[in-house]
């Protein structure tokens, strides 16, 4: 499957999962904090290469890949995701400079549920969502509760993986995910410019 097919794939999954983080928001209340930002600042966000071939492809595209690629590679060590804005200015529509390439964690954290080991579903968020809206938190309990529809990160990791196995099994830090997604994308169009020629 070519680079831009898998995208389209991983989009679609990423579409599906925006209509159910919709429909639980809407039914339970649950939003994020106006300007918070604070889940990014998270300095230990394991993530997949798959979920940022989107934000990989993008950069592609638009020239960016390289220097992302060498900015990520100078600095291993970098405590927050390189997509963060730590100071957001007016016009910025958050911390994330990426928003629409974001990961499939970025989508899901804070509005979906994790199995415990007895399957059943328990919700995954924030500090801040349970303190500045606890009235919503606590319907969202209630709402999983009653088995009413929650997304499941577990359902959205395996319809990555099925898009492609390799990319999409292992965890890895944020920023490495990121960097392993350019990788993936560079070589895959250095290959075909290669035979092109």
């Amino acid at each position: 499957m070519s680079i831009y097919r898998k995208v389209q794939a991983i989009e679609r999954v990423f579409a599906s999962l925006e209509r159910e983080v919709a429909t639980f928001q809407e039914s339970t209340g649950m939003k994020c904090l106006s300007g918070c930002g604070a889940c990014c600042k998270k300095p230990d966000i394991a993530a997949t290469p798959l979920e940022f071939l989107p934000l990989a492809y993008q950069l592609y595209k638009s020239g960016q890949a390289y220097k992302w690629f060498e900015e990520l590679r100078a600095e291993p060590e970098m405590a927050n995701c390189k997509a963060f804005l730590p100071f957001v200015s007016e016009g910025d529509r958050g911390f994330c400079n990426q928003y629409n390439q974001r990961g499939l964690i970025c989508r899901l954290f804070g509005f979906s549920a994790m199995l415990d080991k007895q399957g059943v579903p328990q919700l995954i968020t924030c500090k801040t969502i349970k303190t500045e809206f606890p009235e919503a938190h606590s319907v969202s309990i209630k709402h999983i509760a009653d088995k009413q529809p929650v997304p499941i990160m577990r359902n959205f990791y395996f319809q990555l993986r099925a898009i492609d196995t390799d990319l999409g099994q292992t965890l890895m830090p944020i920023n490495k995910a990121i960097e392993e997604a350019i990788k993936v994308v560079l070589s895959y169009y250095s290959y075909r410019q290669r035979r092109g020629a």
